[in-house]
């Protein structure tokens, strides 16, 4: 017979927790449980020795009867805390061994020790970083069992468990023992897929769109990109390597047909919630961090590619400016998706310098992917130059700003935009904001807040891909 208690783990507690802090939380239990081992026998002593006194004084057989059961307790609570259960052994399998934000896990933990003692009940809590599981156990005879206890929405991030405790005592609690074990297992949850209604990036693009590399001249060139570790050496145009200095690679015909870049934007400033976005109080605990339907959004592009073949690059903070996190055609392995599990928005780098530093390794006819939280007028600009360039863009994103233009140009851009036909499948913005500046100049939008606008909820939902993604 068992019966279980616990809490829900939160992503907030989850990431900031620390192995440093958890130390010094089981020293200080450490304590706690010495002070409580003596309050116990303070305790049963001041019971026996006022029933002492009172024997002596009064005599009678309940208080003689009292006074031997106080013995017998006493007896009993000696036995448990110097002979109790010793040598525990606790095995843990977590299903499935590969989940992704909001799935439910279910762990099956095996607990075996040895006593020679029977053992009334006996109290199992596991500590995880964001929360515990707490099982009440009867074993009496047993010295093995089984036991298994669900996790409920399990948030994407690193979720580590610091170690248990094993309580037991006797029938009545008033003497207890307790173990503690040491443990630094830890289980990944990968990001959730966010598929929105295009699922992968335009990529393909038609003669005359060919995007117009900084730098080049000819048609050659065009054809030119960077060196990416794994490139055949008959890719490498020694000419091009020879005058730039550094190694040069011809684009591969693969690469023409599908070609993506993902730009995922993990600045804090860029996830502020605008005032005029704040939800009540008793609203922002349901809601989705507007980060994690960022990085939910970009392991759907991510896996979008990798189904279709297409080559796709990833740009985000945290990394060597100028570098990609991803670089490569087919399957995308599993360090990337690792780094999506533990990414948090504390980047550095604005999205103007990210896309920046993306648009150097931009190869003709590609796709930018823009994700980010709020629309800023920095970026808005440098997207604007792009875009003016002949660049494809994609833009993700959850909260818009006003445009800042004169209320004449604002009034005009609504007439435009009211007597215009939005494309299939992307958002139709709000006349005299950013998204709908920059719509007016090519860019194909995609707002991730379910809540903007009634008339497309269901653009930024998750739902099943045909086939299975590989996520792992």
């Amino acid at each position: 017979m068992t019966t279980k208690e616990g809490c829900r783990l939160s992503s907030s507690s989850l990431m900031e927790q620390t192995p440093d802090k958890r130390s010094s939380d089981v020293q200080g239990l450490l304590f706690r449980r010495s002070r409580s081992i003596a309050a116990e026998w303070l305790r049963m002593l001041a019971v026996t020795l006022v029933l002492g006194i009172l024997y002596v004084w009064r005599g009678g057989a309940s208080l003689l009867f009292l006074l031997i059961v106080c013995g017998l307790l006493m007896g009993w609570g000696l036995l448990l805390q110097a002979f109790g259960p010793r040598r525990f052994t606790i095995t843990r399998s977590i299903t499935p061994g590969r989940p992704v934000a909001g799935d439910s896990l279910l762990v099956d933990v095996q607990v075996s020790f040895a006593t020679r003692l029977p053992v009334p009940w006996m109290i199992i809590t596991d500590y995880w970083g964001g929360g515990w599981h707490r099982e009440l156990l009867f074993p009496g005879f047993r010295r093995s069992f089984r036991y298994s206890y669900g996790l409920s929405e399990v948030p994407r991030g690193i979720h580590r468990l610091y170690g248990s405790r094993v309580s037991w005592g006797d029938p009545a609690g008033l003497f207890t023992g307790e173990s503690r074990l040491e443990a630094r297992e830890s289980l990944k949850v990968l990001p959730k897929p966010l598929y929105t209604g295009a699922g992968l990036p335009e990529s393909s693009r038609k003669s005359g769109e060919m995007l117009q590399k900084r730098g080049s001249s000819g048609g050659e060139a065009a054809d030119i990109r960077h060196y990416v570790p794994g490139d055949p050496l008959n890719r490498i145009h020694w000419k091009s390597s020879a005058s730039k200095g550094a190694l040069q690679s011809r684009v591969p015909e693969k690469e023409e047909g599908r070609m993506s870049c993902i730009v995922l934007a993990n600045c804090p400033e860029d996830y502020e919630i605008p005032f005029s976005a704040l939800s009540p109080r008793s609203q922002r605990d349901k809601a989705n961090p507007a980060f994690e339907r960022a990085v939910s959004a970009a392991m759907g592009l991510l896996l979008s590619a990798e189904r279709s073949g297409g080559y796709v690059q990833l740009f985000t903070g945290g990394w060597p400016e100028g570098m990609a996190r991803h670089e490569g055609l087919g399957k995308i392995p599993g360090r990337v998706q690792d780094m999506l599990t533990e990414i948090m928005p504390g980047g550095t780098r604005s999205l103007s310098r990210l896309l920046e530093d993306a648009s150097q390794h931009w190869i003709p006819g590609m796709t930018v992917a823009v994700i980010t939280g709020r629309l800023e007028e920095e970026a808005a600009r440098t997207l604007a130059r792009f875009l003016v360039q002949g660049v494809r863009v994609e833009l993700y994103y959850v909260w818009d700003q006003p445009a800042p233009q004169p209320e004449s140009a604002a009034a005009g851009a609504l007439k435009n935009q009211n007597s215009a036909d939005p494309r299939p499948g992307s958002f139709r913005p709000a006349a005299g904001t950013i998204s709908g500046s920059l719509a007016r100049l090519g860019a194909r939008l995609y707002c991730l807040d379910q809540s903007a606008a009634p008339g497309w909820k269901k653009e930024g939902e998750v739902h099943e891909f045909p086939g299975k993604p590989t996520l792992g």
